[in-house]
């Protein structure tokens, strides 16, 4: 039968007075279990230690390695003092272990955090605030006699015969603000650890579950061992308990693959997948004001987040208004030139259902856009022109043998001319097809050799006046020689001021071309006094692509639209009211080296 004794009378045999003092020189077996244990978290710890270190490129590597030797220092320090007599030499190695005492809390959350994915938290300035506490606690422990914070006496006292003693110590102020502060680093770590452990498969599961329950056996050793202290002098047994932690790192490194593979917390990929994809993703709230945008969207939109971020979403996006929904078509522009892009809204909610914002996502769909542009265009070429004309070559090849067999020479004499004019159309869109087709294959993903903008637009007017010697050709003014563009401009010119000539019915045609350049763009004007473009084949360039009741005759106003857009730029045509076209290029000014 148990003796009824009341508390008092438990707690003055177990922790206080005489009976206190023989219970801890009484259980010798629990002193060989701690002692025991000490020696093997020092072994466990090198294993740890050397595991972690070839695996030093890994993700918690560096973390894992500094909790392995700071728990073995302390370990190793702490059973060297237990079997030290001399006052003296006791506190000298007590305050060596302090270095561990003091960095095993930080490298558990260096590790935690690190294998957990929150690397903002491990970067040295982050690490180095965590540290100022801790460093100056270093300090204050060498310095103690100067201000008895961390302690105030300390005394030797027996715990086996006269083999093991322990220090019984009168801790500062100071030191319980360091006791808590190694809690927090604690809990904060194995938290980190568990939170990711939620959305992770099993095997990082079973990972975080074995080092949390091991990481914690520590801490309920140092804080039992606190318990007993305010009751009398006791064995630390935070450094047994580091025994536990190194088993649980092993289980977890032979049966989990710790550090094998980092584990990917959702929030992270997530983040890291909105950040960096292509599409141009904004947030705004329920008044439709920036909170949040990606890396895309700030690269479009020419500035960073901080300045996009509080500002009205018409402010940021002219073309855009809140009430747009799904699948409708705005531009953004670009500098002096334009990209389309093809939008998608949805609303954030929280779990009542009520509005908290709206996400916008805006992908960019000009490359296909123009690829459909061009398919159309070739469709009808094909279709429509080279059908045409091969029937128009066909019927007039019939009438000059026809006219040879009758004996009409003078008719066979017009028809042939008017067959080699068909052929010479079908070979001029031949040659603007295989312009179309370098064009489509140079997707601008090499080099460019970028060339002075005044010799590509005289080498167009020169192109242009070896094939057409009747026409008149000025060129009013051309930019300085250190503005350069891709070599996608000439054809442009050229193209432009060979429709002036190809389609004035004048025996000398006039055509002018002006260019100039500022700081942000070069202006080309070419100008004819022709009968001006006819409004279909502005109405299809306009309208962004053909349908079968309006298409442009030719590819040359296509290929200049696609030449243009390719530089970033933009093309309008402007038609007189007394004859003639105006065409106006502006394209981002470059500068040569």
């Amino acid at each position: 039968m148990i003796p009824n004794i009341g508390w008092a009378t438990f707690e003055q045999l177990v922790f206080g007075g005489t009976a206190g003092a023989n219970f801890l020189t009484q259980p010798v077996p629990l002193v060989v279990v701690i002692v025991g244990l000490m020696i093997l978290t020092a072994v466990i710890s090198g294993y740890v230690v050397l595991f972690a270190w070839r695996r030093r490129p890994t993700p918690g590597s560096t973390g894992l390695v500094a909790f392995g030797l700071a728990s073995g220092w302390w370990s190793a320090g702490y059973l060297l003092e237990l079997l030290v007599e001399d006052l003296t030499l006791k506190l000298a190695l007590a305050n060596l272990q302090w270095i561990g005492v003091l960095a095993a809390p930080l490298a558990w959350f260096l590790f935690s955090f690190s294998y957990a994915g929150r690397d903002r938290y491990t970067a040295p300035a982050s690490l180095l605030a965590l540290s100022v506490l801790p460093l100056a606690s270093l300090v204050a422990v060498w310095t103690n006699p100067l201000h008895h914070l961390m302690w105030g006496s300390v005394t030797v006292v027996p715990a086996v015969g006269r083999t093991i003693t322990v220090l019984q110590t009168e801790w500062g102020p100071l030191y319980w603000v360091v006791l808590g502060y190694s809690y927090l680093l604690w809990l904060a770590g194995s938290a980190a650890i568990l939170r990711t452990a939620l959305d992770m498969p099993t095997i990082y599961r079973l990972q975080a579950a074995t080092l949390i329950v091991g990481a914690l056996m520590p801490v309920l050793g140092n804080a039992a061992t606190t318990l007993l202290e305010l009751y009398g002098p006791a064995i630390d047994m935070t450094p047994a308990a580091f025994a536990f932690a190194g088993l649980a790192c092993t289980v977890a490194i032979s049966r989990y693959e710790l550090l094998e593979a980092r584990p990917v917390p959702r929030w992270v990929a997530r983040e890291r997948v909105v950040e960096t994809m292509a599409d141009a993703v904004l947030i705004t709230d329920t008044k439709w004001r920036v909170t949040d945008v990606n890396q895309s969207a700030a690269r479009i939109l020419g500035d960073d987040n901080a300045e996009l971020k509080g500002r009205p979403i018409g402010d940021v996006i002219e073309e855009f208004s809140p009430d747009q929904r799904d699948t409708d078509q705005i531009t953004v522009r670009l500098g002096s030139g334009q990209r389309y892009f093809e939008l998608r809204t949805s609303a954030f909610t929280d779990h009542h259902g009520r509005d908290i914002g709206h996400a916008l996502v805006f992908r960019d769909v000009t490359d296909r856009r123009l690829n459909l542009q061009q398919l159309e265009v070739m469709n009808r070429v094909l279709r429509h022109n080279l059908r045409t004309e091969a029937n128009l070559l066909e019927g007039y090849a019939n009438l000059v043998l026809d006219d040879i067999d009758g004996g009409e020479l003078d008719d066979a004499r017009d028809h042939a001319q008017t067959l080699h004019d068909h052929a010479s159309t079908l070979v001029n869109i031949s040659q603007k097809a295989r312009k179309l087709g370098v064009a489509r294959d140079n997707d601008g993903s090499g080099d460019i050799r970028l060339l002075p903008a005044a010799v590509q637009i005289r080498a167009a007017a020169d192109a242009v006046r070896a094939d057409s010697p009747g026409a008149n050709i000025r060129l009013s003014s051309l930019p300085d020689p250190e503005i350069v563009c891709a070599p996608t401009l000439e054809p442009i010119v050229r193209e432009l001021v060979e429709n002036g000539v190809q389609h004035n019915p004048s025996s000398t045609p006039v055509v002018s071309v002006t260019a100039t350049a500022d700081e942000r763009e070069l202006v080309i004007r070419v100008e004819d006094d022709g009968p001006g473009i006819n409004a279909s084949e502005l109405a299809a360039i306009d309208a962004h692509g053909e349908t079968q009741l309006r298409h442009a005759s030719g590819l040359g106003l296509w290929l200049v639209k696609w030449g243009v857009d390719q530089l970033g730029g933009t093309v309008a045509f402007h038609s007189h009211d007394v004859g003639g076209t105006e065409v106006v290029l502006r394209i981002p000014a470059l500068r040569g080296e």
